[in-house]
Parts: C-alpha cells; structure tokens; sequence
C-alpha cells in the first residue's frame, strides 16, 4: 500500500517494471507509466492530451503515439497468467473496506 502521496510514483514504477521490461523500446518504457498514472492519478479526463499536459508537458505526440499504437498486446506483457497472478496480489494485498 502507498505510504505517502509523495512516493506514489515510486511504487506504481515498482510494480510496473515486469511489464516495462518487456515493452522493449525505451520510449515505451518511458510513456506507460505515465499513462497508468494519468489514469488512476487526479485529473477529470482521462483522454491523452490532458494527461500529457499534467505528466510529460510537450510530449503529447509520444504519449498519444503510445497509446493508439497498441503496443500492449499479449507478446508485450507476457502470457496471462502471470498477468492475472500479479494483479490478483495487488488486489488481494489491499484492503477495500
């Protein structure tokens, strides 16, 4: 569970790296955590120009480029179990009551 606001970033990259590591292109490493945060993170939409504004100001073309090239696919993130595995430990390891 995050400790503070502070070190957010820090933990969601923690989390992120099996799947960065697998994303190959640096570029790709660098945009998806950006992405993932500016899903979960504040902010009323969620559409890649105000993302960019807030995480990566003047890389709006790199992050929009992540997004609707699809690199996510399954040869991207390993097979689904491991997949499912590592969020079900997410899920499991946080309380929601």
């Amino acid at each position: 569970m995050v400790g503070t606001t502070s070190n957010w970033e820090d933990e969601l990259r923690g989390w992120l790296k099996p799947f960065l590591d697998r994303l190959g292109h640096k570029s790709r490493r660098r945009m998806c955590p950006l992405y993932v945060a500016g899903l979960i993170g504040p902010g009323d939409r969620k559409s890649v120009q105000p993302m960019a504004e807030r995480l990566a100001p003047g890389d709006y073309d790199q992050l929009h480029h992540f997004v609707a090239a699809g690199v996510l696919g399954r040869g991207a993130i390993g097979d689904r179990a491991a997949h499912s595995k590592r969020i079900g430990s997410l899920v499991a390891a946080t309380p929601c009551w």
